[in-house]
């Protein structure tokens, strides 16, 4: 390969994530965590101020503004905010989302080092995770709904970090890391159930497994016991997360009144995940003649495979070719999908289908040790797809956020 041509595959993904990185700074959005996380510095459960009407999803009970996601991304702005309230400064979201990413970054080339890439095959997955995926929507704007799934997709890799990268599995770790996950999002909990099949595939004792399987559960009970108070110190119901009394358009309000979690909902997930396509960017309304950027993001979600590509190699592989290690990740990938798409909700506004992120880091991975399986290194051809898959996700991506 010529250095120029080098220089301009690695070259462009390169700019954009690095461009990708300073948006996530630059790009406030929505703050709810931020202020969220005031007021537990106040020791108030409410928001100390408005959050604004439709479009911010806020919670009405007895006259106060409550925060339906989960609580822990503004108990970890907790000691920033804090710290910057010293000075009379408010600590924008965007300050820590960086970091986050380059987590993500690391994990995700740390992950496929100890599956035997090369060094520079690991940075093109990188750059095909956070730039050739939903990802990449989340990442550029600091808005607390994405920033709740970068929170979570640090969380994932994390976990699948210390479980392929670490020699010495510390399960009490991985169980912590699960707890925070379930405190964060908890439709991307499942994937415990992939350590908790792992764990009992150990050649050990059953006492031994007995032992471990405490040391991952337990920091799980905990966080449900802390939610269901959560839950009972602001709607007085330790199963009523507030959904019910959440502000939302009345197209979302109808969706939620079939139930929060339904199978009525799932063939609207799958067509967002599966079979949403871009939309049409018309001259005028009078005629279907197309005018640049001739298509543009949909914000009731794309197909994952619009948004990353490379993941139909996964259809290429016998299901006898998958091992025991990766059904586990399949079962939990399922588990996960399954309750995703039984969510009343769409992600709007989003890039990509974004709930899928709950559970695109298993499946990720699900895809670098299958290709790896077949194959000594990336081929051209899938090196392309991965870093295609960015710029082409950053050339939809780019009216929805300027």
């Amino acid at each position: 390969m010529s250095p120029y041509r080098e220089i301009l595959i690695f070259g462009v993904p390169t700019i954009i994530f690095i461009a990708i990185v300073v948006m996530s700074f630059v790009l406030e959005g929505s703050q709810q965590f931020s202020l969220l996380a005031q007021s537990f510095l106040h020791g108030q459960l409410s928001f100390r101020s408005s959050i604004g009407g439709l479009g911010q999803d806020p919670i009405f009970w007895h006259g106060k503004v409550y925060w339906g996601e989960g609580p822990f991304p503004a108990v970890l702005l907790m000691p920033l905010v804090g710290f910057f309230s010293l000075f009379h400064r408010f600590y924008f979201q965007g300050y820590l989302d960086w970091v986050l990413i380059l987590g993500v970054s690391f994990f995700v080339f740390k992950l496929a080092r100890s599956l035997k890439y090369s060094k520079e095959d690991s940075i093109v997955l990188t750059l095909g995770f956070v730039l050739g995926s939903a990802f990449i929507g989340v990442a550029s704007v600091s808005s607390s709904w994405f920033f709740a799934q970068v929170v979570t997709t640090f969380l994932l890799f994390w976990s699948l970090y210390e479980y392929y990268v670490r020699s010495h599995k510390c399960w009490w770790l991985i169980g912590i890391i699960c707890a925070l996950i379930l405190l964060t999002r908890v439709t991307a909990t499942p994937v415990l159930l992939f350590f908790c099949l792992e764990l009992w595939r150990l050649r050990r004792s059953i006492k031994q497994k007995l032992i471990k399987s405490i040391q991952l559960l337990l920091p799980t009970v905990f966080a449900i016991i802390l939610w269901g108070l959560y839950n009972f110190l602001r709607f007085h119901n330790p199963f009523n997360g507030g959904y019910a009394h959440q502000l939302l358009y009345y197209d979302s309000a109808k969706a939620r009144s079939y139930g929060e979690f339904s199978l009525i909902h799932v063939p609207a997930g799958l067509y967002s995940a599966i079979f949403g396509a871009p939309i049409r960017v018309l001259r005028d309304s009078g005629s279907w003649t197309l005018k640049f950027p001739y298509i543009q993001n949909n914000v009731y979600g794309m197909s994952i495979y619009i948004t990353s590509p490379y993941l139909l190699s996964l259809f290429t592989h016998k299901w006898s070719s998958f091992e025991a290690k990766e059904r586990n990740l399949l079962i939990a990938i399922f588990v996960s999908a399954l309750f995703v798409f039984s969510y009343f909700g769409l992600g709007l506004i989003q890039f990509g289908y974004r709930y899928t992120l709950d559970f695109l880091p298993e499946l990720f991975l699900l895809f670098m040790i299958m290709y790896r399986k077949n194959h000594t290194k990336l081929s051209n051809g899938m090196r392309t797809l991965l870093l295609g898959a960015g710029v082409f996700n950053f050339y939809l991506l780019l009216p929805l956020i300027l």
